[in-house]
């Protein structure tokens, strides 16, 4: 069996720990934290992958704080959109593939009946979701071999090193402690596992029946922040009102689309997200669990 040389960067954050987590007998896996390779900058990406050598490159760094990006416009760019072309480059010149990790936000939430699908014409809204986009077409035009990945609405054990953990977590803690849980019923997305995303990327790289290209890759299904939430402290067994409010209740720095479920028209499949969130929640209460 030939082993499969993996580098990972953001291997500490929500996706990148459960990539970890699922690495299969046959990948050699090296992590690649900040310290190791910083995706902006553009010699030591080169540098790095050249001395490597790997058969794949999994970009999951990011810039995750969308209201933050308002205000932090360069270095979102230099993270979501410089990183992935440096990396792309990276991939290019050592024939690596490169699996890059975007976001339901290059979506604008236009009226639409359906899930967004990969044939749909991307129009972000805030400088989070333009960096991404940017980052996308860095990795198609310049990497040759490539995989990009759209997931949407991210949770998992390790939580967001950017945002301080998650929705689950934060409306877990909250019905916790008896504060309100007043939650936005205007919004709708597709809620997904970092775990379900993670098998899934393995499953890409290890099977190779998928030519490069673009895929979406979310938990099946449709929900509100507020559905979402409701199924969250349900599943948790905590006795807790939810109360449903307009997104316009919230004001936020950065626009956000009001409608961005994912769906694949490419043979990308994940379960339906009430049963990522029913496993989730049922791992959270064994011990050991957060």
């Amino acid at each position: 069996m030939r082993v499969l040389k993996v580098a990972l960067t953001g291997p500490n954050g929500q996706l990148g720990s459960e990539i970890r987590r699922y690495a299969p007998p046959e990948a050699e896996l090296v992590p690649l934290a900040r310290d190791a390779l910083d995706v902006t900058n553009t010699e030591q990406a080169e540098s790095v992958i050249t001395g490597l050598r790997p058969d794949y490159i999994i970009n999951t760094a990011a810039y995750v704080r969308v209201d933050d990006a308002e205000d932090e416009a360069q270095k979102v760019f230099r993270v979501n959109a410089l990183g992935a072309r440096n990396l792309a480059l990276a991939s290019e010149k050592t024939g690596a593939t490169l699996v890059h990790i975007s976001t339901d936000y290059v979506f604008d939430g236009g009226k639409k009946p359906v899930p967004y699908n990969e044939n749909d014409a991307p129009n972000p809204l805030n400088t989070y979701g333009i960096s991404k986009y940017a980052g996308e077409l860095f990795v198609r035009n310049f990497a040759g071999r490539h995989y990009i990945l759209r997931l949407a609405s991210l949770y998992g054990k390790a939580g967001a090193s950017g945002k301080g953990g998650n929705f689950v977590y934060t409306v877990l803690g909250k019905a916790r402690r008896g504060e309100p849980l007043r939650v936005v019923d205007d919004i709708y997305m597709s809620p997904t596992s970092a775990a379900d995303a993670a098998r899934e990327i393995w499953s890409l790289i290890t099977e190779k029946v998928k030519p490069s290209g673009l895929y979406h890759a979310a938990n099946s299904g449709v929900c509100s922040w507020y559905e979402f939430a409701v199924s969250i402290v349900r599943r948790a067994g905590l006795p807790v009102n939810v109360e449903p409010v307009s997104h316009t209740d919230y004001k936020t720095r950065a626009r956000r689309p009001l409608w961005s479920p994912l769906e694949s028209t490419k043979g990308i499949k994940l379960r339906r997200w009430e049963e990522a969130l029913k496993d989730f929640i049922a791992e959270l209460a064994t011990p050991g669990g957060p």
